[in-house]
């Protein structure tokens, strides 16, 4: 299940996973932000060296910086639903004054921070109810589901802020301005249309008239991840598109996401999926996750 903008660019996803013992992914990260739930089941989640057990109903955050991976015990199984988002879905659309605050959960943690929140606050049994609220809202498709799945995921965070001490509050600031949001739309609608070139950030910098040292700055405290990494990571994300939709071979989809090496996209690949391009495009066409 997506939402993509109006140039087809993904800004939120929802999936549910079905987990056994078999399941092996590696440790890797991802461009998007992710938060999920247990739905059935019991597995554990290592998250950078943190091991958390899962028990259904319980709730989990990912940054886009995290390296990850689920592990099921022999025996046992997993449902999980999985949400991932574009840090752009919360702050570009309405772009108010608390619209930024909302993703400090994932970018100016404190130091009572869990990945998996607090089981016996309250709090955590209403997000688990608003994330099943989006996935209904995915399979209904009423009118304006679109704005309702958005203001559910704005109300799992201010949930968070509200009811759970895990951010750093010395780090609340102003939020974007207009001129911010135009440069940021800016560089981010030309890297998508260009992946498959070279992309500088010199160059990017200079589009929107901003020294790359305070572009970086701006960039990165808005997307959780530097321009070079976002552009690595969607450059990935375009590769797995080819993947699952073309008979291209991985040489032809690596050019055609602009890595200019076979070692770079494996590499690349292998970091943010946790997968090899081949072991990936082996699953896909046998079914498999």
């Amino acid at each position: 299940m997506v939402l993509k903008d109006k140039n087809g660019s993904m800004l939120l996803t929802l999936d549910v996973h079905d987990l056994d013992s078999a399941f092996n992914l590696a440790p890797h990260t991802h461009h998007a932000l992710e938060i999920s739930c247990v739905l059935e089941g019991r597995g554990r989640y290592y998250i950078e060296g943190r091991a958390y057990d899962l028990l259904p109903g319980d709730v989990i955050i990912l940054s886009n910086t995290e390296t990850h991976a689920v592990r099921v015990q022999e025996g046992c199984s997993l449902k999980h639903l999985v949400i991932h988002f574009d840090p752009s879905f919360i702050w570009n659309s309405l772009a108010n004054d608390i619209d930024y605050n909302f993703l400090l959960v994932f970018y100016e943690r404190g130091p009572n921070f869990s990945n998996r929140l607090d089981r016996d606050n309250p709090a955590t049994a209403r997000i688990f109810s608003l994330m099943l609220d989006i996935q209904r809202e995915f399979k209904e498709k009423k009118l304006c589901y679109e704005l309702i799945i958005k203001i559910k995921l704005q109300t799992i965070f201010a949930e968070i802020l509200r009811n759970f001490d895990y951010i750093d509050r010395e780090k609340v600031v102003k939020p974007l301005s207009g001129s911010d949001i135009f440069h940021l739309n800016k560089v981010i609608d030309h890297i998508n249309k260009n992946l498959d070139s070279e992309l500088r950030l010199g160059e990017l910098a200079e589009m929107v008239h901003l020294s790359p040292t305070y572009f970086s700055t701006l960039f990165k405290r808005f997307n959780g991840v530097s321009p070079i990494e976002y552009i690595v990571h969607k450059r990935v994300q375009r590769a797995i598109e080819l993947i699952r939709t073309t008979d291209m071979n991985l040489t032809e989809i690596a050019m055609a996401c602009g890595f200019n090496n076979a070692t770079n996209f494996y590499k690349a690949f292998n970091k943010v999926t946790g997968r090899t391009p081949a072991s990936y495009r082996r699953k896909n066409q046998s079914g498999a996750g």
